[in-house]
């Protein structure tokens, strides 16, 4: 009977890797990310991984803490598929407030991918089965001189993506050349997103970037404004083309309802780490799907686990056509675990083995485990 597997241990164990190249944006650069797994034991010696992937304050060890200290106390010993009751638990013990957020996420991925390995099912089915043959994937350029974001589209474009994400800050002079650029060398099929991570300082700079974009007919211009700036959001909307996507604003479905009633996005990023779970990223896409609004799902960039886990929540998001950051795993030059993650003409194709498909690489974990 699944109702009598308990969990008999939780740890989460911190680590750093290496990126393929840095990465760099209006929030800074990034060359490594200091990330943590959760390991979830339980009976007949089935274990469920979850991933600590939170890039704002950069410090996984702290949250692997919490989920030692604080967390893995109101788990261990409770029936594995008493779901709401544990996270409900989880989410009273937090100590860091949003930035917490990441750790809850990753004990309940790890939650259900102990319950997928219990069940033999993978977990998109645990949350409704898959709505997709496929996820079609945009990949992020790194701010460089155009030429170089260029080459790196171009190396992307032969690879068989068919969509790029414009990386931008206060620093524009880039921006329009290397959008142009692109509409030029790669025609109408390339979908181009541009990213301004916040660096808008009003809401009439943020249209004038806009107005700049139009002529490119790209797919969204993500976050131009600090998240506390609906109404700024809003007054772009009414007034440009370009469909304005809201990312750091929406970390929780009450974040998201907000966004929504003040008719601040044409679109939401959604991401497991800032929501707090799988389950809760899907209730932001359920309830922007009652505004009509569509959603993307993002990436810090993850790992495998993390990666795998924003998968499964994209195949069983339905409807969902916007390009999608899930491909966390290739910034990686190295990773902590085995996954079955498989991208191929640019799109990801779904998951099929039971969890969410990953194992541990402890040979690798050994290597890049920190001190916590």
């Amino acid at each position: 009977m699944t109702t009598d597997v308990l969990i008999r241990s939780v740890t989460a164990v911190p680590y750093r890797v290496p990126l393929r190249a840095t990465l760099t944006s209006a929030l800074g650069a990034q060359s490594h990310s200091n990330y943590g797994l959760v390991r979830l034991g339980v009976d007949d010696g089935v274990e469920g991984l979850g991933e600590i992937s939170m890039i704002w304050h950069g410090d996984g060890a702290r949250l692997c803490a919490e989920v030692d200290d604080l967390l893995a106390p109101q788990i261990v010993g409770r029936p594995l598929f008493a779901y709401e009751a544990i996270l409900a638990d989880v989410r009273s013990a937090l100590r860091f407030g949003r930035h917490s957020l990441a750790a809850v996420a990753a004990v309940e991925m790890a939650l259900l991918d102990a319950q997928g390995k219990v069940l033999g099912r993978p977990v998109v089915d645990l949350l409704g089965g898959s709505c997709a043959s496929s996820i079609r994937l945009s990949m992020s350029l790194s701010i460089a001189a155009p030429d170089r974001m260029l080459a790196e589209a171009r190396a992307y474009v032969e690879e068989g993506f068919t969509a790029v994400k414009v990386k931008s800050g206060r620093d524009r002079r880039h921006l329009v050349p290397v959008v142009a650029g692109l509409r030029a060398e790669h025609g109408p099929d390339l979908g181009i997103r541009v990213d301004l991570n916040m660096s808008c300082r009003t809401a009439k700079e943020a249209l004038r970037v806009c107005a700049s974009l139009e002529p490119y007919d790209v797919l969204s211009v993500e976050q131009p404004l600090p998240p506390s700036d609906l109404a700024g959001s809003a007054f772009v909307r009414e007034r440009t083309s370009v469909p304005v996507m809201v990312d750091e604003g929406v970390w929780h479905a009450e974040d998201a309802l907000a966004v929504l009633r003040a008719g601040a996005a044409d679109l939401i990023n959604v991401y497991i780490a800032e929501s707090g779970g799988i389950r809760e990223a899907r209730r932001i896409a359920n309830l922007a799907a009652l505004f009509g609004v569509e959603v993307a799902i993002g990436s810090m960039p993850e790992t495998g686990v993390g990666t795998a886990a924003a998968a499964h929540l994209a195949f069983a998001v339905l409807g969902l056509e916007h390009p999608s950051d899930v491909a966390g795993f290739r910034y990686h030059d190295a990773d902590v675990v085995h996954h079955e993650l498989t991208i191929s003409g640019g799109h990801l194709l779904p998951p099929t083995t039971p969890g969410l498909g990953v194992h541990v690489d402890e040979t690798a974990l050994d290597r890049y485990r920190t001190q916590g």
